[in-house]
């Protein structure tokens, strides 16, 4: 069973795009603690729009230039590429939130 998690754990560390990268709290991968700290701080109440216009406007006066978001009640998949670690897919009361920079 170690040797599973040894290699578990390998497979996460050569996946990451970027040095910077780590798997936060919730269990997604996230590239830059400061986009984390915005959309934890944004996301709230029921209306995904509301939470994804939140993200956005967070993450761009936060760390400056555009950003991309998606919210969804439900886990989802996705790929994507992103300037500078700039990306981060976080978890928070039922909402999983996306935001990158294109």
């Amino acid at each position: 069973m170690r040797s599973l998690v040894v290699l578990a754990a390998l497979a996460v560390t050569v996946c990451f795009a970027q040095d910077n990268c780590y798997i936060n709290d919730s269990g997604f991968t996230c590239c830059n603690k400061e986009l984390e700290a915005s959309m934890k701080g944004a996301m709230g109440g029921g209306d995904l729009l509301g939470s994804a216009d939140s993200i956005q406007k967070g993450a761009e006066s936060s760390l400056g230039g555009k950003f991309e978001t998606v919210v969804a009640l439900d886990d989802f998949a996705y790929k994507s590429h992103f300037k500078e670690g700039k990306s981060c897919k976080i978890e928070k009361n039922g909402q999983y939130a996306l935001a990158w920079q294109p």
